[in-house]
Parts: structure tokens; C-alpha cells; sequence
């Protein structure tokens, strides 16, 4: 099996997307595609899968063949019955959120075995799903079998996905940022699954990522995806790329900080923004989840404490309690046993949340988006000054969100939340499905929050690059207990804890 693209070209309106690409796969190769968010790297796997609108993307290519024994396809095809045929029998595609993937009203044995249903072949559709679950690494492959979406965690529902990709025994997979939503060590062990069900079935892989460290270390070679062209890695564009990411990784690394309000002029903030002292002190605190009679505690008899001031980052792995923690000192969990003291206003403390995609009402400007915070909250700055403080232009005052990439919408986020005058912010994993260089930007913007405006920083995240880069002091969270705490200039200190070491060895900048 192979699939070979020479010369291909998608446009858009007259824009050009993708410009004289050119592709080569074989049986049993894992290649990567590299780029950043927005640079047409999915709009590429949508050509491969058939996924464009041809009424809407002009595609054309010199050739775009898979060729399997006797057996060859076209991708540039118009036949929707041709793709139909190609799509049951040989290409399956794992998108970024398992979660987005999956139905949430059916169980996901049941949704593994609609594939059987369109093939008629019902007879061994169970079993065979089963098998394939166990395959895929699930522990407890019935269970998970009867199981909701929601009842599982993220790394199950993503190897579900892989499973169901599996169900046709594809010769290609194509895996869109597969693992970008999960922590590392999860992260690892779905890449790792991958590999080994590549070398078993030799099946062909096209891994798509912005994490160049993960692409380094699992795909045989890999191209750059910019200015509407991929670059093989052996060109020189390919290795200026690459070294200016590595760049920004190093400044991460070695906490090369580098000051928005600085660059923009605004350090004298201190007399306009003032803050109040505060302390926060958590002591044999649990909160429980009652569920058909069985008890889950997401927090376990945990020990924390917050002074005014600090930047205090918080890590574990998926499903550890980190949410339920930020929740609960938000105010939105009231569900605990415990004591939990604090001298600040529930008013005082504010969340940024992960996807900012959901966080604002599409329909609402964004200038009417901060206003009303800032009318409620009697805030000392303008919906101009804030966007200013953020590091937007002030024209996007009258755009829809909708209007603004994946890392602008992060800076209104953090805007929105500064005209409530906040003393505390938390930032709830509000970087994972970034680009690196948009990551540093915004760490760096966090960091200049808490110098500049005195704003106390509650940072979770399974990065621990980002949180050792912001940090000053850090919890480690397992299975709702607290395993571990240190200062980040201890974090790599041999008297750290097992699991402390595992995510440090799982975290991909971290070596």
C-alpha cells in the first residue's frame, strides 16, 4: 500500500491554501505533518478523507493516487460513491476531542457496532468489539463497552476512538492531533498504542501536531506545513522553522521572560488596580460524588493554602481532581466536607477556562462582551484599556468572537475576567490546545498580571513547562490526593515524588 500526491493545490475563494504539495506514504510508516493552529494542516487531512466541499475548495494535483495491489484511487475523485467505497474500506481519521467524537446519549459498544450495521455483518459485531477494545489497551473492556461517554475518562474515550477507527482494519490512519486534550503520560501511552498497532497491522499513519518533540520522537520523517506549502524536513525552510520553535522552547525551559506591559508601555498600573490582602486555607478537605448508590471522591483529605500575591501551579494527570479544585475555590462546588477558610469574596475570584471557543455568547460583539462585565463590576478601565492590557488590537472591539484565532480568544478571556477587578484568577488548563509561540506569549502576559497588577495566579495544568516557567510553588494532584509540593527551583530535586518523576519524564519539553 502507498499513497503518493504530487503537486497538489487547494484554494478558497482565490485563496490559496495549500500551494504544489506533495506527499509520499508507505505501508507500516508513521509521517507527521507539522504547523501551527490555523495553517490549513486539517484542511489537508479533509482532502485526504474527502471531507471538502467541492463547491467550496478548488482542488487539483498533478497526481493524488493510493494504490493497494490492485486497487487505486484517486483522491482528486468527484464520485461520492468512489469515496464512499474508499472511506469503509481502507482510511480512518481520529480527530483532536475524543469527546466531540463521540455520541453522548449512546453507550460506546453500541456506537462501535453501528459499523457492523452498514457492512451487515451483525453476527460477531460484539466480540469483535471487545476484542478490539482489549487491543487498544482498556483494562476493563466490557465495562467500558456499557459504558456513556461521560462515564469514562479522556484517554479512554481517545483509545474508543482508535478502536472504532480499527473496527474496518484500515490501511491508513490519519490522527489529527490526537492527544493534544490529555495529560502526558496519557498523551504517551495513546502515541505509544498507535505505534504498536502501526507495526502489528503495518498500517500507514499521518500524525498531525504542533508539538514538535512528539513528532520527533514518533514519525519516521516529517514535513512543515507554512505559507501554504509543506516542507519535506530535509529543506533548509524546514530547519529554520523547526530551530525558531526550538528557540521558543528553550525560552520556556531556562524562564527567559519576556513583558507585554513593558513592550506596550503600561508598568505603572499599581495605584489604579489596587488589591486587597488575602489568605486561603483549605484543611482535610473532600468532596464526594454520589452516583446509583456508589461514592467517588474527587478530593481527598487534601492540605492547601494560598497568600496574596503567589503564582501557585497546580498538576496531574486527567481526571485527578485539578477541575474539582479550581471549582471549588471559585465557589461553583459547595459539596465538601472539610474546613475551608478564606477572607475574600467568591466575587473576587475569577476562571479561565479551557476552550475558549464556548466561553462567549457568538451572537454578542466583543466590545458589549467587556462592557457588561466592567458595568456590573464598577471596573477602573475601559473595554479599550483592557484589550490594550491584553495585548489586542482595539479594532477587534467590533468583531464577533468568532472573528478571532484560538489565541486571541484566550486574551478576551483574560480581559473579560480583568474588568470584574479579580483578586485571584485561576487558569483552568487555558493553554493546552495552543501553539507553542501563542503559549509563551500568554505565560508571559499571566506573569506580568501577577508583577504589575498584584494579581494572585492559581495556574492548573498538566504542562509542567509552563507551570515551572510561571510558578513560584506547586501541587501535584493524584487520584484527588496532593502527592507532592515544592518550589519550582526544586522540581527536578531527587526527593520528588514517583508520580511527580513519571510526569516529568511524560512532559514533552522536559528531557
Amino acid at each position: 500500500m502507498k499513497i503518493e500526491i504530487n503537486n497538489l493545490d487547494i484554494s478558497i475563494n482565490k485563496k490559496q491554501i495549500l500551494k504544489s504539495a506533495f506527499l509520499k506514504i508507505n505501508s507500516g510508516e508513521i509521517i507527521g505533518i507539522f504547523g501551527d493552529s490555523g495553517s490549513g494542516k486539517s484542511v489537508f487531512c479533509f482532502f485526504i478523507m474527502g471531507f471538502l466541499n467541492n463547491s467550496v475548495f478548488k482542488c487539483s494535483a498533478t497526481s493524488a493516487l493510493f494504490i493497494n495491489k490492485n486497487y487505486t484511487f484517486d483522491f482528486t475523485s468527484n464520485s461520492e460513491s468512489l469515496w464512499c467505497d474508499f472511506r469503509k474500506k481502507y482510511i480512518s481519521i481520529i480527530f483532536q476531542d475524543p469527546t466531540t467524537s463521540l455520541n453522548p446519549t449512546i453507550k460506546c459498544g453500541h456506537q462501535m457496532e453501528e459499523y457492523f450495521y452498514i457492512t451487515k455483518n451483525e453476527n460477531f459485531a460484539r466480540n469483535k468489539c471487545i476484542d478490539l477494545l482489549k487491543e487498544v489497551g482498556i483494562d476493563n473492556p466490557k465495562k467500558i463497552f456499557n459504558s456513556y461517554p461521560h462515564e469514562i475518562s479522556g484517554g479512554q474515550k481517545q483509545r474508543v476512538v482508535i478502536a472504532m477507527s480499527l473496527l474496518k482494519n484500515p490501511k491508513i490512519l490519519i490522527a489529527d492531533e490526537p492527544t493534544t486534550s490529555l495529560d502526558p503520560i496519557t498523551q504517551r501511552n495513546v502515541l505509544d498504542l498507535i505505534v504498536k498497532i502501526s507495526k502489528k497491522r503495518k498500517l500507514a499513519v499521518l500524525l498531525i501536531s504542533h508539538n514538535i518533540d512528539l513528532l520527533e520522537l514518533y514519525c519516521k520523517k516529517f514535513y512543515v506545513y507554512k505559507n501554504c506549502k509543506l516542507f519535506d524536513f530535509k529543506t533548509t525552510t524546514h530547519k529554520n522553522h523547526i530551530k525558531s520553535k526550538n528557540l521558543i522552547q528553550s525560552k520556556i525551559r531556562n524562564k527567559k521572560f519576556n513583558s507585554l506591559f513593558e513592550e506596550i508601555g503600561i508598568t505603572n498600573l499599581r495605584n489604579i488596580y489596587s488589591k486587597n490582602d488575602f489568605n486561603i486555607s483549605i484543611k482535610n478537605l473532600s468532596v464526594s460524588f454520589n452516583k446509583k448508590n456508589i461514592t467517588f471522591k474527587a478530593l481527598n483529605d487534601i492540605h492547601f493554602n494560598i497568600n496574596s500575591g503567589e503564582k501557585i501551579g497546580i498538576a496531574g494527570g486527567s481526571g485527578s481532581g485539578k477541575t474539582t479544585l479550581g471549582r471549588l475555590l471559585c465557589g461553583l462546588e459547595s459539596n465538601f466536607s472539610g474546613k475551608f477558610y478564606k477572607n475574600i469574596s467568591f466575587k473576587k475570584i475569577q476562571l479561565v477556562y479551557q476552550d475558549p471557543y464556548s466561553s462567549f455568547n457568538p451572537k454578542i460583539k466583543i466590545n458589549n462582551i467587556i462592557n457588561e462585565i466592567i458595568k456590573v463590576n464598577n471596573s477602573p478601565f475601559s473595554s479599550l484599556e483592557l484589550l490594550q492590557l491584553v495585548g489586542l488590537d482595539t479594532e477587534y472591539l467590533n468583531f464577533f468572537p468568532s472573528q478571532l484565532s484560538g489565541g486571541e480568544k484566550q486574551r478576551l478571556s483574560i480581559a473579560r475576567v480583568l474588568a470584574s477587578s479579580p483578586d485571584l484568577i485561576i487558569f483552568d488548563e487555558s493553554l493546552s490546545g495552543l501553539d507553542l509561540d501563542i503559549k509563551y506569549t500568554i505565560l508571559n502576559l499571566i506573569r506580568d498580571l501577577n508583577i504589575y497588577l498584584k494579581i494572585t495566579i492559581i495556574f492548573i495544568s498538566h504542562d509542567l513547562n509552563s507551570i515551572n516557567f510561571l510558578c513560584d510553588k506547586v501541587y501535584i494532584i493524584k487520584d484527588g490526593k496532593i502527592v507532592d509540593n515544592f518550589k519550582t527551583n526544586n522540581i527536578k530535586s531527587n526527593d520528588r515524588h514517583l508520580y511527580t518523576k513519571k510526569l516529568l519524564y511524560s512532559n514533552s519539553f522536559i528531557k
